[in-house]
């Protein structure tokens, strides 16, 4: 990066990046030291014996957050992207999952009471859309989930979700996408 006040070529040494986080985030300090001391390290006040929390109460503190209104029309589900047994980040080793029980990853599962509110039947073929996109032809799958809720597979999926970042967490809606399904 020319002109950067930052000389990054130090950082082709692994040590010298090492160092730097050691430096930098807090509780990390034996990082600096670790191609010496060839040992492992706990990040200091992450490894909780007991329920102990720095907090004036000394117990952990909990936020509730209200959720977002429910679509009730019918066809009308929130989609969750997930990655499958087979899968590390977007690289996909196999077809199916054996943790759902899935066959093939272009996919959509659903609660069995809403496949039936629908009038399919688990195996049919259906039509994904959401205002980004449509998965078409895809396998319907029964899985144990809220109504209202369906599932299916990333990186396939990404053609229905939004672009548009969160502005706290700065990622995607992968997991609170508006979508309809329909019969294909």
């Amino acid at each position: 990066m020319p002109g950067s006040a930052i000389d990054f070529d130090v950082f082709k040494r692994h040590s010298l990046v090492r160092e730097a986080i050691a430096e930098i985030v807090p509780g990390m300090q034996d990082l600096a030291h670790i191609d010496v001391a060839k040992k492992e390290f706990h990040i200091k006040n992450r490894l909780i014996h007991t329920p102990d929390f720095n907090t004036p109460s000394g117990k952990a503190q909990f936020k509730v957050n209200a959720l977002p209104e429910r679509r009730a029309r019918p066809g009308g589900f929130t989609l969750s992207t997930l990655r499958s047994e087979g899968q590390f980040n977007s690289i996909i080793y196999e077809e199916r999952d054996t943790y759902r029980g899935t066959k093939t990853r272009w996919c959509v599962m659903m609660n069995q009471e809403d496949i039936s509110a629908l009038g399919l039947n688990e195996g049919d073929i259906v039509n994904v859309s959401s205002a980004q996109g449509q998965m078409q032809a895809v396998t319907l799958y029964e899985f144990d989930l809220p109504r209202g809720d369906v599932l299916a597979y990333y990186p396939e999926a990404n053609i229905l979700t939004s672009t548009a970042v969160d502005p706290r967490s700065q990622t995607p809606a992968f997991k609170s996408t508006p979508v309809e399904i329909v019969p294909a």
